[in-house]
């Protein structure tokens, strides 16, 4: 997989290979032979056996004490059957599909020229166009990836392209409503896939989640579902007992959940400062972001105390950076502290055990949404890269 994934970790194809015990080691059957009795009398001499007579009689001293350990396969071992996908390849097929046909969709409202006519729209066009195809790449085993770069490279004699996915969007509404359903499905896997594919698939919900506010002014309708809460973020899917996800070490969900409270203490001070030289609406909107701030600091302490993690007080005042605020730096500070706690949130998914993680998956869906009216680009994994792959040995 490209990061992956995804995802800042290499990952393989998941395939895992189980040792199965001996034939003979089950306590309700032995392959002792009992005892047997011998006659006192020697025996009598018996005529020197023939050379196909010995062979004959080796054969079967072979093959008898063994008949009694239970069934044997000759020619090979057994038939191997890997075992059921675990709930990372469960979430990442359906993503893969999903990533898919919204790819075809965008291309459809670019060649059509649906969003041409409003510069917002074309600009969000042209960024999904660069940023879904690396989001897919993230979501590659490495086994996926090198096989189709391999297959670019080198094709088959008489391959053709796949036919395009169905169900692909063909207009711009159609293109929302695709978006809407990769922003939930990746913010639902997020909740319960293993660490180091939810940062990759949080990111993704993320920048889907800054497109769908972007775009849905143009949707055509205006009965765009929200983003999720945390208080939706349940789990959605059964995990399977033979392949369970994992998650990080402790140390680093104790590091992150510390600076995910200063960052978000921090950014409560700063939009008070903020609603301090602001009137009417823009002040109220600061005023508004000052609480949803220390809101989820406190949160976030009341975790950290409950899983033994630092927790970071409420100071009365912090530093403003440059010391004093001016109107251009004034201007450029709610965009930098979405894009910090954005980056914060999408980390801290990756750390935290699994029924922590809704608060910051909510979290980083809120601060993409808040950047769409703020910014005109946003990364196609925010807080991450994808590297390119290694060039095919000759």
């Amino acid at each position: 997989m490209g990061v992956c994934g995804a995802r800042d970790v290499p990952r393989g194809d998941g395939t895992r290979i189980v040792a199965a015990a001996g034939p003979c080691l089950h306590p309700g059957r032995r392959c002792e032979n009992h005892p047997v009795s011998r006659p006192a009398v020697p025996p009598r001499a018996a005529p020197a056996p023939s050379r196909r007579i010995l062979l004959r009689a080796a054969g079967v001293a072979v093959l008898l004490p063994l008949a009694g350990c239970g069934r044997i396969a000759l020619g090979g071992p057994e038939e191997y059957t890997p075992p059921p996908p675990g709930i990372d390849d469960l979430y990442r097929h359906d993503l893969l599909e999903l990533l898919e046909r919204t790819i075809v969709g965008t291309a459809r409202v670019a060649d059509h020229g649906d969003a041409d006519g409003d510069p917002l729209l074309s600009s969000t066009v042209a960024a999904l166009s660069a940023a879904l195809p690396v989001q897919r790449t993230a979501l590659l085993t490495g086994a996926e990836a090198e096989d189709e770069r391999e297959a670019g490279e080198d094709p088959a004699p008489g391959q053709t392209s796949p036919p395009p996915p169905e169900e692909a969007p063909t207009d711009l509404p159609g293109l929302v409503d695709a978006l809407v359903r990769l922003r939930d499905l990746a913010a639902s896997a997020a909740r319960q896939v293993s660490g180091s594919l939810a940062r990759p698939v949080v990111a993704i919900a993320a920048h889907t989640a800054w497109a769908v506010r972007r775009l849905r002014g143009g949707a055509g309708s205006g009965g765009v579902a929200p983003a999720p809460t945390a208080e939706e973020l349940v789990p959605t899917r059964e995990v399977p007992a033979t392949d369970p996800p994992s998650i990080g070490a402790e140390s680093d969900y104790h590091s992150t959940i510390e600076r995910a409270q200063l960052e978000e203490w921090y950014a409560g001070f700063l939009h008070e400062v903020l609603a301090a030289r602001s009137e009417d609406a823009a002040r109220q909107q600061h005023l508004d972001l000052t609480a949803l701030h220390r809101e989820r600091a406190a949160k976030l302490g009341r975790i950290a105390e409950e899983d033994g993690a630092p927790v970071v007080t409420r100071q009365a005042v912090y530093a403003i950076p440059g010391g004093t605020l001016d109107e251009q730096s004034a201007a450029e500070l709610p965009t930098l502290l979405a894009q910090g706690l954005l980056v914060d949130h999408i980390a801290l998914v990756g750390a935290a055990p699994f029924e922590r993680r809704p608060l910051s998956i909510a979290a980083a869906l809120q601060e993409a949404e808040l950047l769409a009216l703020l910014v005109d680009r946003l990364d196609p994994l925010p807080s991450l890269e994808v590297e390119p792959p290694p060039p095919v040995e000759e």
